[in-house]
């Protein structure tokens, strides 16, 4: 829509700069992919303090019968590298994976 030649009309303007703002929203809810990881635990180091379970923020590892933790959910390991960090005995690894892994 235009006025008598003399450009777009303000209506237009102020539409197309809502939908882009609109855009912005949306791509910014949308949930970014996330780097993974694959955790192993040496059990013969581990003394099951339970450090690496409490910390882990996404709820990979458990712990067993033994107190020992297991890798529960490994789809969910972001490769963070917090239960590697606080195991005092070093029981614990985390590989990042690459993207086609």
């Amino acid at each position: 829509m235009t006025n008598g030649g003399q450009g777009p009309i303000m209506a237009e303007t102020e539409t197309k700069e809502e939908s882009t703002a609109a855009e912005s929203k949306k791509a910014a809810k949308r949930p970014k992919k996330l780097p993974r990881g694959e955790v192993h635990v040496f059990d013969n180091w581990c003394k099951g303090c339970g450090l690496c379970i409490a910390f882990c923020p996404r709820e990979v590892l458990e712990a067993n019968g033994e107190g020992h933790p297991v890798v529960a959910q490994p789809e969910l390991c972001t490769a963070c590298n917090w239960c590697y960090v606080h195991c005092p005995d070093l029981a614990i690894v985390v590989r990042k994976l690459d993207e086609t892994s």
